[in-house]
């Protein structure tokens, strides 16, 4: 085995301030054997530290070489440089460089995070705390600990991943006599007993009597070597001192660990600061789910009154005219009839039933109450075509249909507006339009259609009544064309004198067979009311037939635009708590610049900086997003309670919400972790 630990050649170190070039360095040549305690000794600028920087891998010389155990340093990367950091030198700084919110036995066991060597270190570090004299103060914090002691678990810390070098660069500068008689026969017997070799930057000549050599250095320049009498004391240093064991496959899992570790400690120091920061991502992420809930609350609101106008039913609408070239908008004349609705009846025979209604709105009264509510003739397939089920009573029958019976069925809202709570509408009779008429159902409630109406607002009577005694009879609409109108030879007869129906009705319902019948029966109702109405090719419709399915898909293309307009708005919030954790991150990297030096002095790597600043931006995101998942969820709820509005809760929205804050703090949070990372171990030292 080699006896050279340390050789050094014609190393030469230039710094240029400005346009003015500082020569640190002037050709150093320097041997330090394996097991050497080596004293470095100058005046101030003399360049001994920047030799003990370049030794500790923190800083490269402009020319020559640092061999280390026969490796030439000088052309190796920053990654193998931290490995050699973390595994072969050990530190021990002038002004102590412990971390200040951090316990002594967590300063101790700092190297080995980024060593990774795990095995038995949290008792190997309480050891090297028993052996400096620091036993039962694990505990303390650097501010808790005098000088002597703070300096005592630095050199701790330098020791726990048993390096083969120990540098000391002033290490009693700031320390008492007595304190520094202590810590510089600690250094000594390191030396002697476990075959460390120490080189040691001082300006005391009391220091320097405790080294094998001192090396004295002016301007740049070596300008003595000498030894000391006490090199001839027995010493171990022929004893190489065993390297740490490699890293294991827990590595990864135990700097996870720690980077949570000391992201959480980093945003405890700043309770405040980190809790405004991240108020942008939990309103923001609170505002999606929130916004997302309501639009889709909505969206399936729309459906469900959809639904509950019937399943597989169609909806035939009068269409415009035009009449003396001016053309009419929709719903501006009636051109169905009831002649209409039997033709369907009669040729489709895609569909199960048919009905249609004649609809106005009236005034109902019983005794000293009134009501204004929708007047709606129709017939007796209205009900199950429907979907709509009789709650109290019965429905009318096809006999009182055709003899136009006075008898009545009314909506819940109807019945609530007539009536008094607990009191039987069923036998009463009521005035519509001044016509007495005699109350046998109630149907059940229904609710308010996907247009915004209440369909319990409503009072059914068979369509022969509303014809012929309480709405009257419509004259139908002119032709749309110069032919003549299947209409005109309809006979609009007395009030209530006609035998047969020959109204015009406002809508007509039809209900397929089944759902995939539906097409079918649209294509053979268009066809039918084409011959009826005599439409020539090309022509405009005087109808419309639309299925449910159209007004849902109309429906829910509205809601989904507006649901997604609603994230688009509240993910604003997001992108702002974004710029937010970016903004903190940067000034945490400045802050904490002397902090990354130390770390980087350790052995960490710049992944390792750089990830452990990512993981502090995404635990702040985490945080605010978990945060905001619970506001969020709490807030529809709220919306849904108070304001009775439609919410539905989407497990995508809460999940995507979460996420989409993750992400916001990896891209926000990457550069400034970049930042810290690229920083340069010297310099960062150095920083004030």
């Amino acid at each position: 085995m080699a006896r050279n630990l340390i050789e050094i050649q014609s190393l030469k170190k230039t710094y240029k301030v400005g346009d003015v070039e500082i020569h640190a360095l002037r050709g150093v040549d320097l041997t330090i054997e394996r097991g050497e305690f080596v004293a470095i000794m100058g005046a101030s600028g003399s360049g001994k530290s920047t030799l003990m920087n370049i030794i500790g891998c923190l800083d490269r010389p402009t020319s020559g070489r640092y061999l280390l155990d026969g490796v030439d340093v000088s052309g190796l990367g920053e990654q193998e440089l931290a490995g050699i950091r973390a595994r072969r030198i050990g530190f021990v700084f002038q002004s102590f460089n412990l971390l200040s919110r951090t316990s002594a036995i967590e300063n101790v066991e700092l190297p080995l995070l980024y060593s990774g060597w795990t095995a038995a270190g949290g008792h190997h570090a309480h050891q090297l705390l028993k052996m400096v004299g620091l036993s039962g103060r694990e505990q303390n914090h650097p501010n808790q600990l005098s000088g002597g002691q703070q300096q005592r678990v630095a050199i701790a810390r330098a020791l726990v991943n048993s390096p083969a070098i120990l540098l000391a660069d002033e290490p009693t500068g700031n320390l008492d006599s007595q304190n520094s008689n202590e810590l510089m026969a600690l250094i000594q017997r390191l030396n002697r007993e476990q075959g460390l070799t120490v080189v040691l930057v001082t300006h005391e000549p009391d220091n320097a009597e405790y080294a094998d050599r001192v090396v004295t250095f002016r301007d740049g320049v070596i300008i003595s070597d000498k030894r000391n009498a006490v090199s001839d004391r027995p010493r171990s240093h022929d004893t190489a001192v065993a390297p740490p064991p490699d890293a294991g496959p827990d590595e990864a899992w135990s700097f996870g660990a720690m980077a949570l570790k000391t992201a959480a400690r980093a945003l405890s120091r700043n309770k405040l600061r980190s809790a405004l920061t991240v108020l942008g991502i939990f309103i923001g992420v609170a505002a999606v789910i929130a916004m997302v809930s309501v639009g889709q609350g909505a969206g399936q609101s729309v459906k469900d009154q959809i639904q509950s106008l019937g399943s597989n039913m169609l909806i035939v609408l009068p269409g415009a005219t035009t009449s003396s070239g001016v053309h009419a908008g929709f719903g501006s004349s009636s051109t169905l009839t009831v002649a209409d609705a039997d033709a369907i009846r009669k040729n489709c025979n895609a569909l199960a039933m048919v009905s249609y209604v004649d609809r106005q709105v009236g005034q109902v009264v019983i005794g000293n109450r009134n009501w204004s509510t929708s007047l709606t003739g129709t017939t007796v397939e209205y009900a199950p075509l429907r979907d709509w089920t009789v709650q109290r009573g019965r429905f009318f029958t096809a006999e009182e249909e055709r003899s136009a019976a006075p008898v009545t069925v009314l909506g819940q809202t109807v019945v609530q507006n007539l009536f008094d709570e607990g009191e039987d509408p069923l036998g009463a009779t009521i005035r519509v339009k001044n016509k007495p008429m005699l109350v046998i159902g109630v149907m059940a409630s229904k609710g308010q259609s996907s247009f915004g109406q209440d369909q319990d607002d409503v009072l059914l009577m068979p369509f022969a009544t509303a014809e012929r005694k309480v709405l009257g009879v419509a004259a139908p609409a002119a032709a749309p064309t110069a032919t003549t109108s299947p209409y005109s030879t309809l006979r609009v007869g007395a009030f209530g004198a006609a035998p047969k129906l020959t109204g015009i009705v406002n809508v007509i319902y039809a209900k397929a067979t089944d759902a995939d019948m539906v097409p079918l029966a649209m294509e053979q109702i268009q066809r039918t009311l084409h011959e009826r109405h005599r439409t020539e090719p090309g022509q405009e419709d005087d109808f419309t037939v639309r299925s449910l399915d159209d007004i849902a898909s109309t429906a829910e293309g509205a809601t989904h635009v507006m649901t997604l307009l609603l994230a688009a708005v509240a993910s604003i919030s997001l992108l702002v708590g974004g710029i937010g954790i970016m903004n903190i991150l940067l000034v945490s990297v400045t802050e904490r610049t002397r902090e990354i030096g130390i770390r980087m002095a350790l052995g960490a790597r710049r992944v390792q900086i750089l990830m452990q600043f990512l993981v502090e931006a995404v635990l702040l995101s985490l945080i605010g997003g978990l945060a905001g998942v619970v506001l969020g969820v709490a807030a529809s709820q709220a919306i849904s309670s108070i304001a009775n509005w439609p919410t539905l809760l989407s497990p995508a929205a809460i999940v995507g919400g979460f996420l989409f804050s993750a992400a916001v703090g990896v891209f926000f949070g990457y550069y400034p972790a970049r930042r810290a990372s690229m920083l340069d171990p010297i310099d960062a030292l150095r920083y004030e």
